[in-house]
């Protein structure tokens, strides 16, 4: 058993349940942070507890990302994955090998399809920096900021099926134009003035790189 899983969605339900469909293992909690319109989707038995969030307005790959750890505040581990991948026999095992001081990657890229991160490398590193919103560049940045405060991140074996980008070439390719480049400018910019804070939410930026 693994003790939860952590999926932010914003479209392409269809992959969302065919992933919730591969996990074969059981999940102590599954939280579903659903930054769209919303869809039925079905549970298989291995989930002893489901929560779904609607939330209003899409939080963006960051926060839902900190809304997942926030969520479960006493968790030794917080295991997060994307909505299209899917978890080959073997996967899940190894994800459940993850160290409370590291972060577990995924061993093919991109990496951070499907995630673990440990209590301890957390207080460590802080949270995401909400501020790249509402996707790119928050893994560069946790990464950063990882090995400034000498966190290890472990790339682990781990065999995935991943449908690259899914969410952006749902129709978002033109807005994720603008706010690619917004966010490398942002992130450029933390890397030029020293900067390893987890930042900050920012109304300004929210509005900047909305995608409604």
């Amino acid at each position: 058993m693994i003790e939860n899983l952590i999926v932010p969605v914003l479209n392409r339900y269809d992959l969302l349940q065919r992933m919730l469909d591969s996990v074969y293992v059981a999940v102590e909690h599954l939280l579903i942070i659903d930054n769209g319109t919303g869809a039925d989707l079905t549970f298989n038995k291995n989930f002893s507890k489901v929560t779904v969030l609607d939330m209003p307005a899409n939080l963006g790959v960051a926060g839902s990302w900190n809304l997942g750890i926030k969520s479960f505040p006493y968790a030794q581990r917080w295991f997060i994955a994307s909505n299209d991948v899917v978890f080959e026999p073997g996967s899940i095992e190894a994800l459940s090998q993850a160290r409370r001081d590291e972060i577990t990657l995924s061993g093919d890229a991109p990496h951070w399809q499907a995630f673990v991160l440990g209590d301890e490398a957390v207080g460590d590193i802080g949270l995401f920096d909400e501020s790249l919103f509402p996707a790119y560049f928050e893994d560069n940045d946790y990464t950063r900021r990882a090995e400034f405060v000498g966190v290890n991140i472990r790339l682990a074996d781990i065999k995935l099926r991943h449908d690259n980008s899914s969410t952006i070439k749902a129709g978002y390719q033109d807005k994720n134009a603008k706010t690619y480049a917004n966010n490398e400018r942002y992130y450029q910019s933390k890397i030029a003035s020293n900067d390893y804070s987890a930042g900050s939410w920012s109304l300004d930026i929210r509005r900047e790189n909305g995608w409604e």
